[in-house]
């Protein structure tokens, strides 16, 4: 086996701009005047607005919304209205979709002993946005969908809330044991599989401690089911979990980017002194799901920075900044 497969993404040939939550959030308050913004501030996001809406009307960049509405609440059709603007109505994949799409070309790949493995920016898209935003420019209106809030706003506070404090507490267990990232990161690497069997031993031993417990064990053991079908359809062998159990302890696993990015991400957060923030796994959501896909990535100054310092921009080919890198920016609307 390679000790280090390669992973190349074909990206579009129309480049994909990404916006974090937190600039869409702003861009909604000014393009509505909920709030008054700093003279600073209000020209960067003002002038980022602008430059996309031109350059998506001209067909030259594709803006498309995820589920970053997931977790708005507040002003819900006003920022919905906003980031629609922008995107023509393209929309990507859910998580789940963009990484069984990786999951699998990997798995076809270290099973064959392919040292290359092939992904594409269709993988992350319902359809080809390319030929949507065509559709959208030539047509005198474009569909939009706006979702519902799964179980309701109220219960998605709650779930965050708890969440964000039992991953706080067991960050506040590592650094006291000064765990390091090098620790982590392998701790993260096997912790996907390690909550996957945990999640279904519950569910065929049908012990629970609530309703939320039985959920997610039956979401589980709906994910291995889906991941032993893949293995199979590879290898021809049914219900081979040592087999499954190989492929997520090998190289290939680990260098999927959804897997790559995530663990890092995550095992930097788990070890840090300061707290998690309400919004910062929505954030590395989007970044171990899309970045590798997008051409111009633009998310908070400190992830920006733990990216740029980690050289995931050149490994994927992806021009990272926060809403003050305006060189950088202008000098990537100004190349198309």
């Amino acid at each position: 086996m390679p000790e280090s497969p390669i992973f190349h993404i074909k990206k579009s040939i129309v480049p994909i701009i990404w916006l974090d939550t937190s600039i869409i959030t702003v861009m909604a308050q000014w393009k509505h005047e909920l709030c008054t913004l700093e003279p600073t501030p209000k020209k960067r996001i003002s002038w980022l607005y602008d430059q996309i809406y031109k350059l998506t009307r001209a067909g030259k960049i594709i803006c498309p919304l995820a589920e970053q509405e997931a977790e708005v609440w507040a002003k819900r059709k006003v920022w919905i209205d906003t980031i629609h603007s922008l995107t023509l109505g393209i929309e990507t994949l859910a998580e789940l979709s963009i990484h069984d799409s990786q999951f699998y070309a990997a798995m076809k790949a270290f099973v064959a002993n392919d040292n290359e493995v092939f992904l594409s920016y269709r993988d992350i898209f319902h359809s080809d946005p390319v030929k949507k935003m065509k559709e959208a420019l030539n047509s005198p209106f474009y569909v939009t969908v706006q979702g519902d809030i799964i179980f309701g706003a109220e219960y998605q506070r709650k779930l965050k809330k708890k969440t964000i404090s039992i991953l706080n507490a067991q960050r506040e267990r590592n650094v006291e044991a000064k765990i390091s990232f090098e620790q982590q990161i392998e701790a993260e690497f096997m912790g996907n599989l390690d909550a996957l069997i945990i999640q279904l031993t519950q569910f065929y031993t049908n012990k629970f401690e609530g309703e939320e417990d039985q959920f997610n064990a039956t979401c589980g053991a709906i994910v291995i089911s889906q991941q032993l079908k893949m293995w199979e359809e590879c290898t021809g062998k049914a219900y081979d979990f040592p087999g499954l159990t190989s492929f997520y302890k090998s190289s290939y696993y680990r260098e999927m980017p959804v897997t790559n990015l995530s663990c890092n991400i995550y095992a930097k957060m788990m070890v840090d002194k300061q707290p998690i923030r309400s919004g910062d796994r929505m954030d590395a959501k989007h970044i171990y799901t899309l970045m590798p896909y997008s051409d111009l990535f633009i998310t908070d100054k400190a992830m920006s920075a733990f990216l740029k310092k980690n050289k995931f921009g050149e490994k994927y080919n992806t021009r990272i900044c926060y809403i003050g890198d305006v060189g950088q920016m202008e000098e990537f609307f100004q190349s198309l």
